[in-house]
Protein backbone atom coordinates (compact mmCIF):
# COMPACT_ATOMS: atom_id res chain seq x y z
CA UNK A 1 0.00 0.00 0.00
CA UNK A 2 1.46 3.50 -0.44
CA UNK A 3 1.66 6.39 1.10
CA UNK A 4 -0.76 8.49 -0.52
CA UNK A 5 -3.24 5.73 0.71
CA UNK A 6 -1.99 5.36 4.04
CA UNK A 7 -3.30 8.90 4.89
CA UNK A 8 -6.72 7.51 5.31
CA UNK A 9 -7.95 10.44 2.94
CA UNK A 10 -9.05 11.08 -0.33
CA UNK A 11 -8.05 13.83 -2.52
CA UNK A 12 -11.04 15.92 -3.79
CA UNK A 13 -10.94 17.18 -7.85
CA UNK A 14 -12.83 20.44 -7.93
CA UNK A 15 -13.95 20.22 -11.77
CA UNK A 16 -16.33 19.94 -14.16
CA UNK A 17 -17.27 16.49 -16.14
CA UNK A 18 -16.96 18.18 -19.52
CA UNK A 19 -14.04 20.59 -18.35
CA UNK A 20 -10.68 20.03 -20.73
CA UNK A 21 -8.22 19.48 -17.81
CA UNK A 22 -10.72 18.14 -15.06
CA UNK A 23 -10.76 14.64 -17.27
CA UNK A 24 -7.42 15.42 -17.88
CA UNK A 25 -6.34 15.17 -13.99
CA UNK A 26 -8.91 12.31 -13.41
CA UNK A 27 -7.59 10.38 -16.20
CA UNK A 28 -4.16 10.51 -14.79
CA UNK A 29 -5.04 9.63 -11.21
CA UNK A 30 -6.96 6.80 -11.93
CA UNK A 31 -4.29 5.37 -14.33
CA UNK A 32 -1.98 6.12 -11.14
CA UNK A 33 -4.21 4.20 -8.71
CA UNK A 34 -4.78 7.42 -6.43
CA UNK A 35 -7.66 7.76 -4.74
CA UNK A 36 -10.15 10.86 -5.10
CA UNK A 37 -13.50 12.47 -5.00
CA UNK A 38 -15.17 14.49 -7.46
CA UNK A 39 -16.50 17.93 -6.50
CA UNK A 40 -19.10 19.28 -10.03
CA UNK A 41 -18.30 23.07 -8.96
CA UNK A 42 -21.32 25.49 -9.11
CA UNK A 43 -20.90 29.19 -9.21
CA UNK A 44 -19.95 29.74 -5.71
CA UNK A 45 -17.12 26.87 -5.97
CA UNK A 46 -15.55 28.28 -8.72
CA UNK A 47 -15.20 31.80 -7.57
CA UNK A 48 -14.02 30.59 -4.04
CA UNK A 49 -11.62 28.17 -5.22
CA UNK A 50 -10.11 30.69 -7.75
CA UNK A 51 -9.47 33.24 -4.41
CA UNK A 52 -7.71 30.17 -2.71
CA UNK A 53 -4.69 29.11 -5.12
CA UNK A 54 -4.66 32.29 -7.05
CA UNK A 55 -5.85 31.27 -10.23
CA UNK A 56 -9.67 31.13 -11.57
CA UNK A 57 -9.75 27.93 -13.58
CA UNK A 58 -10.41 24.29 -13.14
CA UNK A 59 -9.48 21.93 -11.53
CA UNK A 60 -7.94 22.57 -8.61
CA UNK A 61 -6.94 19.03 -6.27
CA UNK A 62 -7.66 19.49 -2.36
CA UNK A 63 -5.11 17.48 -0.87
CA UNK A 64 -6.21 15.03 2.51
CA UNK A 65 -3.49 17.44 4.54
CA UNK A 66 -6.06 20.25 2.95
CA UNK A 67 -3.36 22.18 0.85
CA UNK A 68 -4.39 22.88 -2.54
CA UNK A 69 -2.63 22.03 -5.86
CA UNK A 70 -3.68 23.30 -9.19
CA UNK A 71 -2.09 23.21 -13.22
CA UNK A 72 -2.39 19.47 -14.58
CA UNK A 73 1.19 19.74 -15.67
CA UNK A 74 2.49 20.82 -12.22
CA UNK A 75 0.19 18.42 -10.58
CA UNK A 76 1.38 15.32 -12.81
CA UNK A 77 5.08 17.26 -12.01
CA UNK A 78 3.98 16.63 -7.93
CA UNK A 79 2.91 12.71 -8.19
CA UNK A 80 5.65 12.16 -10.62
CA UNK A 81 8.41 12.94 -8.37
CA UNK A 82 6.72 10.02 -5.50
CA UNK A 83 8.73 6.77 -6.09
CA UNK A 84 5.83 5.15 -4.43
CA UNK A 85 3.32 4.95 -7.19
CA UNK A 86 3.89 3.80 -10.86
CA UNK A 87 6.00 5.93 -12.80
CA UNK A 88 4.58 7.14 -15.86
CA UNK A 89 7.23 9.95 -17.08
CA UNK A 90 9.43 7.97 -19.12
CA UNK A 91 12.92 7.43 -17.79
CA UNK A 92 14.55 7.51 -21.19
CA UNK A 93 15.36 11.61 -21.41
CA UNK A 94 14.91 12.17 -25.23
CA UNK A 95 11.40 10.25 -24.63
CA UNK A 96 11.05 12.31 -22.01
CA UNK A 97 11.56 15.31 -23.32
CA UNK A 98 8.98 14.20 -26.14
CA UNK A 99 6.27 13.85 -24.27
CA UNK A 100 6.14 16.69 -22.30
CA UNK A 101 6.96 18.67 -25.50
CA UNK A 102 3.66 17.17 -26.58
CA UNK A 103 1.88 17.49 -23.82
CA UNK A 104 2.09 20.83 -24.07
CA UNK A 105 1.51 21.56 -27.38
CA UNK A 106 -1.86 19.52 -26.55
CA UNK A 107 -3.04 21.46 -23.72
CA UNK A 108 -2.10 24.76 -25.47
CA UNK A 109 -2.35 24.50 -29.39
CA UNK A 110 -5.48 22.61 -29.14
CA UNK A 111 -7.40 24.68 -26.88
CA UNK A 112 -8.61 26.63 -29.72
CA UNK A 113 -10.12 24.18 -31.77
CA UNK A 114 -11.68 22.61 -28.46
CA UNK A 115 -13.29 25.82 -27.67
CA UNK A 116 -14.35 26.44 -31.10
CA UNK A 117 -16.13 23.19 -32.20
CA UNK A 118 -17.41 22.90 -29.07
CA UNK A 119 -19.29 26.82 -29.06
CA UNK A 120 -19.23 27.45 -33.17
CA UNK A 121 -22.15 25.42 -33.92
CA UNK A 122 -25.67 25.13 -32.34
CA UNK A 123 -25.83 21.56 -31.65
CA UNK A 124 -23.10 21.85 -29.71
CA UNK A 125 -23.35 24.90 -27.97
CA UNK A 126 -27.12 24.02 -26.98
CA UNK A 127 -26.17 20.71 -25.63
CA UNK A 128 -23.16 22.68 -23.48
CA UNK A 129 -25.05 25.65 -22.06
CA UNK A 130 -27.82 23.36 -21.26
CA UNK A 131 -25.20 21.35 -19.04
CA UNK A 132 -23.71 24.99 -17.62
CA UNK A 133 -27.38 25.77 -16.69
CA UNK A 134 -26.77 22.59 -14.02
CA UNK A 135 -23.37 22.92 -13.02
CA UNK A 136 -21.02 25.73 -13.50
CA UNK A 137 -23.80 28.67 -13.21
CA UNK A 138 -26.15 26.79 -10.64
CA UNK A 139 -26.27 28.64 -7.21
CA UNK A 140 -25.22 31.77 -8.82
CA UNK A 141 -27.19 34.84 -10.14
CA UNK A 142 -30.66 34.09 -10.22
CA UNK A 143 -32.16 34.07 -13.18
CA UNK A 144 -34.35 31.92 -15.74
CA UNK A 145 -32.92 29.22 -16.98
CA UNK A 146 -33.10 30.20 -20.91
CA UNK A 147 -31.29 33.52 -19.93
CA UNK A 148 -28.47 31.49 -18.54
CA UNK A 149 -28.09 29.60 -21.41
CA UNK A 150 -27.91 32.60 -23.95
CA UNK A 151 -25.41 34.45 -21.44
CA UNK A 152 -23.06 31.59 -21.30
CA UNK A 153 -23.34 31.11 -24.91
CA UNK A 154 -22.23 34.63 -25.96
CA UNK A 155 -19.74 34.63 -23.20
CA UNK A 156 -17.84 31.58 -24.77
CA UNK A 157 -18.33 32.42 -28.20
CA UNK A 158 -16.84 36.01 -26.97
CA UNK A 159 -13.82 34.96 -25.04
CA UNK A 160 -12.94 31.46 -27.10
CA UNK A 161 -13.79 32.57 -30.45
CA UNK A 162 -13.40 36.04 -31.24
CA UNK A 163 -11.40 36.51 -28.25
CA UNK A 164 -8.96 33.58 -29.39
CA UNK A 165 -8.60 35.55 -32.72
CA UNK A 166 -10.92 33.75 -34.88
CA UNK A 167 -12.71 36.70 -36.62
CA UNK A 168 -12.97 36.21 -39.69
CA UNK A 169 -13.99 32.89 -41.85
CA UNK A 170 -10.42 32.02 -42.97
CA UNK A 171 -9.22 32.45 -39.31
CA UNK A 172 -12.50 29.24 -38.44
CA UNK A 173 -10.97 27.33 -41.27
CA UNK A 174 -7.70 26.97 -40.48
CA UNK A 175 -8.57 26.25 -36.80
CA UNK A 176 -11.25 23.54 -38.23
CA UNK A 177 -8.43 22.42 -40.49
CA UNK A 178 -6.22 21.80 -37.45
CA UNK A 179 -8.63 19.16 -35.75
CA UNK A 180 -9.02 17.35 -38.94
CA UNK A 181 -5.22 17.16 -39.68
CA UNK A 182 -4.57 16.41 -36.03
CA UNK A 183 -6.96 13.53 -36.31
CA UNK A 184 -5.53 12.15 -39.53
CA UNK A 185 -1.76 12.10 -37.66
CA UNK A 186 -2.59 10.36 -34.77
CA UNK A 187 -5.53 7.64 -36.51
CA UNK A 188 -2.39 5.55 -37.97
CA UNK A 189 -0.50 5.97 -34.48
CA UNK A 190 -3.11 4.05 -32.43
CA UNK A 191 -3.84 1.67 -35.14
CA UNK A 192 -0.53 -0.02 -34.42
CA UNK A 193 -0.31 0.79 -30.32
CA UNK A 194 -2.16 1.07 -27.49
CA UNK A 195 -1.06 4.40 -26.37
CA UNK A 196 1.40 7.41 -27.81
CA UNK A 197 4.70 6.35 -27.24
CA UNK A 198 4.17 2.22 -26.55
CA UNK A 199 2.91 -0.23 -24.48
CA UNK A 200 2.56 2.26 -21.30
CA UNK A 201 1.03 5.74 -21.26
CA UNK A 202 3.10 9.02 -20.25
CA UNK A 203 2.40 12.71 -20.09
CA UNK A 204 1.49 13.36 -23.77
CA UNK A 205 -1.26 10.88 -23.34
CA UNK A 206 -2.83 13.15 -20.92
CA UNK A 207 -2.21 15.93 -22.49
CA UNK A 208 -3.65 14.72 -25.37
CA UNK A 209 -6.93 13.49 -23.84
CA UNK A 210 -7.57 16.21 -22.39
CA UNK A 211 -8.98 18.00 -25.30
CA UNK A 212 -10.19 14.88 -27.19
CA UNK A 213 -12.07 12.89 -24.19
CA UNK A 214 -14.18 15.86 -23.08
CA UNK A 215 -14.40 17.60 -26.25
CA UNK A 216 -13.73 16.52 -29.28
CA UNK A 217 -15.17 12.75 -28.35
CA UNK A 218 -18.14 13.88 -26.56
CA UNK A 219 -19.11 17.12 -28.38
CA UNK A 220 -21.82 16.01 -30.79
CA UNK A 221 -19.91 17.47 -34.77
CA UNK A 222 -16.59 17.00 -33.63
CA UNK A 223 -17.14 13.58 -32.05
CA UNK A 224 -19.28 12.38 -35.60
CA UNK A 225 -16.12 13.38 -37.07
CA UNK A 226 -13.60 11.34 -35.02
CA UNK A 227 -16.06 8.19 -35.58
CA UNK A 228 -15.42 8.38 -39.28
CA UNK A 229 -11.66 9.83 -39.52
CA UNK A 230 -9.89 8.43 -36.74
CA UNK A 231 -11.89 5.25 -35.32
CA UNK A 232 -8.50 3.78 -33.08
CA UNK A 233 -8.11 7.09 -31.81
CA UNK A 234 -11.98 7.27 -30.38
CA UNK A 235 -10.90 3.92 -28.80
CA UNK A 236 -7.83 4.86 -27.28
CA UNK A 237 -9.84 7.20 -25.87
CA UNK A 238 -11.40 4.82 -23.54
CA UNK A 239 -8.67 2.78 -23.14
CA UNK A 240 -6.99 5.30 -21.47
CA UNK A 241 -10.27 6.16 -19.42
CA UNK A 242 -9.88 2.58 -18.30
CA UNK A 243 -6.24 2.67 -17.92
CA UNK A 244 -5.34 1.27 -14.30
CA UNK A 245 -1.62 0.81 -12.67
CA UNK A 246 -2.21 -3.61 -12.41
CA UNK A 247 -2.91 -3.23 -16.33
CA UNK A 248 0.90 -1.14 -15.96
CA UNK A 249 2.95 -3.92 -13.94
CA UNK A 250 4.21 -6.14 -16.90
CA UNK A 251 4.27 -2.77 -19.75
CA UNK A 252 7.72 -2.26 -21.36
CA UNK A 253 9.41 0.81 -20.27
CA UNK A 254 9.17 3.44 -23.03
CA UNK A 255 13.09 3.29 -24.77
CA UNK A 256 12.29 5.19 -28.16
CA UNK A 257 10.19 7.89 -29.86
CA UNK A 258 8.32 5.81 -32.47
CA UNK A 259 9.25 7.16 -36.19
CA UNK A 260 5.13 7.35 -36.90
CA UNK A 261 5.11 10.61 -34.12
CA UNK A 262 7.54 12.71 -36.23
CA UNK A 263 4.24 14.14 -38.58
CA UNK A 264 2.58 15.43 -35.35
CA UNK A 265 5.53 16.74 -33.73
CA UNK A 266 6.57 18.50 -36.87
CA UNK A 267 3.38 20.25 -36.83
CA UNK A 268 2.83 21.17 -33.51
CA UNK A 269 6.99 22.46 -33.51
CA UNK A 270 6.07 24.53 -37.03
CA UNK A 271 2.86 26.01 -35.51
CA UNK A 272 3.23 25.82 -32.12
CA UNK A 273 6.67 27.63 -31.41
CA UNK A 274 6.88 30.46 -33.46
CA UNK A 275 3.61 31.03 -31.80
CA UNK A 276 5.24 30.99 -28.28
CA UNK A 277 8.15 33.17 -29.36
CA UNK A 278 6.03 35.60 -30.77
CA UNK A 279 3.85 35.69 -27.66
CA UNK A 280 7.34 35.78 -25.37
CA UNK A 281 8.00 39.27 -27.35
CA UNK A 282 4.95 40.56 -27.10
CA UNK A 283 5.44 40.26 -23.36
CA UNK A 284 8.72 41.52 -22.74
CA UNK A 285 7.13 44.54 -24.77
CA UNK A 286 4.27 45.24 -22.87
CA UNK A 287 2.10 44.61 -25.88
CA UNK A 288 -1.81 43.23 -24.26
CA UNK A 289 -2.11 41.10 -28.42
CA UNK A 290 0.30 38.86 -29.97
CA UNK A 291 0.76 38.81 -33.90
CA UNK A 292 1.78 35.61 -35.72
CA UNK A 293 1.40 34.01 -39.03
CA UNK A 294 0.60 29.87 -39.56
CA UNK A 295 0.56 29.65 -42.97
CA UNK A 296 0.85 32.82 -43.92
CA UNK A 297 -3.01 33.82 -42.34
CA UNK A 298 -2.01 36.46 -39.77
CA UNK A 299 -3.45 35.88 -36.48
CA UNK A 300 -3.86 38.37 -33.23
CA UNK A 301 -4.71 37.20 -29.94
CA UNK A 302 -3.84 38.31 -26.41
CA UNK A 303 -0.93 37.70 -25.19
CA UNK A 304 -0.59 34.62 -22.40
CA UNK A 305 1.67 35.02 -19.48
CA UNK A 306 1.38 31.13 -19.05
CA UNK A 307 2.47 30.52 -22.56
CA UNK A 308 5.73 32.83 -21.79
CA UNK A 309 6.49 30.36 -18.58
CA UNK A 310 5.31 27.28 -21.53
CA UNK A 311 8.32 28.43 -23.68
CA UNK A 312 10.63 28.72 -20.60
CA UNK A 313 9.86 24.93 -19.37
CA UNK A 314 11.05 23.69 -23.48
CA UNK A 315 13.86 25.39 -23.47
CA UNK A 316 14.93 24.50 -20.01
CA UNK A 317 14.42 20.87 -20.56
CA UNK A 318 15.87 20.71 -23.93
CA UNK A 319 19.24 22.53 -22.74
CA UNK A 320 19.98 20.24 -20.29
CA UNK A 321 20.08 17.12 -22.65
CA UNK A 322 23.26 15.69 -23.63
CA UNK A 323 24.95 16.70 -27.31
CA UNK A 324 23.82 13.38 -28.74
CA UNK A 325 20.01 13.73 -27.05
CA UNK A 326 19.53 17.59 -28.56
CA UNK A 327 20.29 15.80 -31.94
CA UNK A 328 17.50 12.90 -32.06
CA UNK A 329 15.47 15.27 -30.65
CA UNK A 330 16.28 17.50 -33.83
CA UNK A 331 15.37 14.50 -36.13
CA UNK A 332 11.71 14.74 -34.90
CA UNK A 333 11.29 18.37 -34.45
CA UNK A 334 13.42 20.09 -37.29
CA UNK A 335 15.66 23.07 -37.29
CA UNK A 336 13.34 25.82 -36.82
CA UNK A 337 12.04 24.38 -33.97
CA UNK A 338 16.27 23.05 -32.27
CA UNK A 339 16.56 27.48 -33.02
CA UNK A 340 13.75 28.67 -31.07
CA UNK A 341 14.58 25.86 -27.60
CA UNK A 342 18.27 26.53 -27.69
CA UNK A 343 17.84 30.52 -27.45
CA UNK A 344 18.92 31.68 -24.15
CA UNK A 345 16.04 31.22 -21.45
CA UNK A 346 14.01 34.70 -20.42
CA UNK A 347 11.50 33.84 -17.90
CA UNK A 348 10.28 36.89 -15.77
CA UNK A 349 11.03 36.33 -11.67
CA UNK A 350 6.96 35.81 -11.12
CA UNK A 351 7.70 32.58 -13.27
CA UNK A 352 10.28 30.84 -11.50
CA UNK A 353 10.01 28.24 -9.01
CA UNK A 354 6.68 27.65 -10.26
CA UNK A 355 4.88 24.39 -8.56
CA UNK A 356 1.61 23.12 -8.19
CA UNK A 357 1.31 24.87 -4.80
CA UNK A 358 2.64 28.08 -5.76
CA UNK A 359 1.58 28.14 -9.51
CA UNK A 360 2.08 32.17 -10.17
CA UNK A 361 4.04 34.79 -8.00
CA UNK A 362 1.80 37.99 -9.08
CA UNK A 363 0.93 40.15 -6.74
CA UNK A 364 -2.34 41.10 -8.12
CA UNK A 365 -5.48 42.18 -5.64
CA UNK A 366 -7.70 39.66 -7.87
CA UNK A 367 -7.16 36.20 -8.76
CA UNK A 368 -5.41 35.71 -12.44
CA UNK A 369 -6.80 33.72 -15.07
CA UNK A 370 -5.87 30.47 -16.14
CA UNK A 371 -3.39 31.76 -18.72
CA UNK A 372 -2.03 34.53 -15.79
CA UNK A 373 -3.52 37.41 -17.38
CA UNK A 374 -5.99 40.06 -14.62
CA UNK A 375 -9.19 39.71 -15.86
CA UNK A 376 -10.77 42.66 -17.02
CA UNK A 377 -14.14 41.96 -17.84
CA UNK A 378 -16.72 44.21 -16.34
CA UNK A 379 -19.33 41.50 -16.65
CA UNK A 380 -17.45 38.98 -14.98
CA UNK A 381 -16.22 40.87 -12.54
CA UNK A 382 -19.87 42.22 -11.67
CA UNK A 383 -20.55 38.72 -11.27
CA UNK A 384 -18.44 37.44 -8.95
CA UNK A 385 -19.03 40.14 -6.84
CA UNK A 386 -21.97 39.53 -6.33
CA UNK A 387 -21.46 35.29 -5.74
CA UNK A 388 -18.85 35.60 -4.02
CA UNK A 389 -20.86 35.90 -0.75
CA UNK A 390 -22.85 32.80 -1.58
CA UNK A 391 -21.69 29.24 -0.06
CA UNK A 392 -21.08 26.96 -2.67
CA UNK A 393 -23.83 23.91 -2.34
CA UNK A 394 -21.40 21.18 -4.12
CA UNK A 395 -20.46 18.20 -2.32
CA UNK A 396 -17.72 15.48 -2.74
CA UNK A 397 -18.83 12.46 -4.71
CA UNK A 398 -16.88 9.45 -5.20
CA UNK A 399 -17.74 8.45 -9.37
CA UNK A 400 -16.37 4.75 -9.90
CA UNK A 401 -17.18 1.92 -11.54
CA UNK A 402 -19.84 0.58 -9.53
CA UNK A 403 -21.10 3.46 -7.73
CA UNK A 404 -24.59 4.74 -7.60
CA UNK A 405 -23.47 7.76 -9.05
CA UNK A 406 -25.60 10.08 -11.91
CA UNK A 407 -25.32 13.30 -13.17
CA UNK A 408 -27.52 16.11 -11.75
CA UNK A 409 -29.66 17.19 -14.42
CA UNK A 410 -30.62 13.15 -14.73
CA UNK A 411 -31.30 12.98 -11.10
CA UNK A 412 -33.70 15.65 -11.23
CA UNK A 413 -35.63 15.12 -14.11
CA UNK A 414 -35.51 10.93 -14.26
CA UNK A 415 -38.36 8.57 -14.89
CA UNK A 416 -40.35 8.27 -11.39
Amino acid sequence: MNKLIRQNGHYVVHGMMSSYFTKKLEAYLLAKGIPYQSVELDSPGFIHGGETVGVTQFPHLQCPDGTWLTDTTLIIEHFESDESLPALHPKDPVVAFCSQFLEDCFDEWLWTPALYYRWAFKMDNRRRSEEFSYTILANGLKLPRFIHKRLVTWRQKEVHIRGNGIVTPEHARQIEELYLETLDLLQPVFETRPYLFGERPCEADFGLFGPMFPHFGNDPTPQEIMHVRAPHLFRWLGRLWSTRPRELETAPELHEVPEDLKPIMQKMAREYLPYLLENKKAFQSGLATTRYKVENLEWEVPTAPYRVYCLSQLQQRYQVLSADDQQKVRAFLGDGAIRILAQTVNCPPEMQAVTAGQPVKYSHDRPVGRLWAAKNGFIEKLSENLVRRKVSKSVPEKKRTGSTWLPIYFKLYRAR
